[in-house]
């Protein structure tokens, strides 16, 4: 017997966008429990932007919704510079515009010129959503509302970044301004 998949959701929470300054960090101090949040997130739904045999613990994993200016600004600063693992959320707005977006994406031939493509509002799918991808993005919502239900003291927004540190523990930044990206280097490098 079949399961049916998850339906998406049909109200998407409306997340407060960062302000200047408001950036939200907080860091999985236990390398055991650090490890198994990066095995969960590694199997999500999501657009791998990064050079073939990129070890696990060198890939951050962001969440982001495809209407997001942050989300946009953080790919361009991010895109070839820093290995990264993007998972759609329709979390802002109208979820439905969003899952569309986020479906185009997942599903084209190249993902990353898609992603792309959708920031610089060159593209995005339209038509309906087939069952499979409806069920990896209600999945990946699901993941990006636990994050914030298990960190209340996070403020939920996207993009969500977790990089991994060379010692285990897994930073988590929510929210992007300009020269995050060198925040995001050193992270990765353990400084």
């Amino acid at each position: 017997m079949a399961i049916a998949p998850a339906p998406l959701p049909t109200a998407a929470p409306i997340l407060p966008q960062p302000q200047a300054g408001s950036l939200s960090y907080a860091t999985i101090e236990n390398p055991d429990r650090a490890r198994k949040v990066s095995e969960i997130m590694a199997k999500l739904a999501s657009v791998v932007d990064a050079p073939a045999g990129t070890p696990e613990g060198k890939i951050a994993t962001i969440f982001f919704d495809p209407r997001c200016p942050y989300c946009h600004k953080a790919f361009d600063a991010l895109h070839g510079r820093i290995a990264a693992r993007w998972v759609p959320v329709a979390v802002l707005g109208e979820p439905e515009d969003g899952n569309r977006l986020a479906a185009g994406i997942l599903t084209a031939a190249d993902p990353v010129a898609a992603l792309k493509a959708t920031f610089e509002g060159k593209g995005g799918m339209s038509g309906e959503i087939g069952a499979e991808t409806a069920a990896k993005l209600a999945e990946n919502f699901e993941a990006f509302a636990s994050i914030f239900a298990a960190s209340p003291a996070l403020r939920p927004g996207v993009p969500t970044m977790f990089v991994p540190r060379p010692d285990g523990r897994v930073a988590i930044m929510v929210g992007y301004e300009p020269g995050d990206d060198a925040k995001m280097r050193a992270v990765l490098a353990g400084s």
